[in-house]
């Protein structure tokens, strides 16, 4: 038997989660495509690879597909204004934010920190493709990262350091 969540009761519960805040380009020869999102993980170190979810019907997801290519910024905390202008459907490209890498990626300016991605995989999932990336590039500045929780923005108080040594701290094959 297979259980019917409502759509709005699902994003609601999912919101309950916290994520940074990211913002996807793709570039391709004239054009350009970008959009706001949370829904990006690392995924592996060797062969480094990250994972987005672009929804079906998005420029941005049809430019990836036709390049090949994309950049992911992780956004600062004071990069509300650009979070807003990549997530506002329809409106043309915020290019007044972007800026170009040394390896030819358009990317955020003054973002946390970017990679810069050759498409490795696409796979169709619901309403959404998860784009693979292997990331081939990298910035990063550093800097409070914008927190993205129940809708709202806002940045991260610390409570605690993870210990030194401990399993959670990237020692991969590490778990329960």
């Amino acid at each position: 038997m297979t259980a019917t969540v409502a759509p709005r009761a699902f994003r609601d519960a999912v919101g309950e989660f916290a994520t940074g805040v990211t913002v996807v380009i793709v570039a391709a020869g004239e054009r350009s495509a970008g959009m706001t999102l949370n829904s990006f993980t690392s995924i592996s170190l060797e062969p480094p690879l990250v994972l987005v979810s672009l929804g079906h019907g998005s420029r941005t997801l049809s430019l990836v597909a036709e390049a090949g290519r994309f950049s992911v910024s992780v956004l600062q905390r004071s990069q509300r204004e650009v979070a807003i202008d990549f997530a506002t459907p329809g409106a043309p490209f915020p290019a007044r934010h972007t800026t170009r890498t040394a390896d030819g990626f358009l990317v955020v300016a003054g973002a946390a920190s970017t990679q810069h991605c050759t498409v490795h995989q696409i796979s169709r999932a619901g309403d959404h493709d998860l784009v693979l990336g292997h990331v081939i590039g990298i910035t990063h500045l550093g800097g409070e990262p914008m927190i993205f929780h129940r809708g709202r923005f806002g940045g991260l108080a610390t409570d605690a350091l993870v210990p030194p040594g401990h399993p959670i701290a990237l020692d991969e094959g590490a778990g329960w």
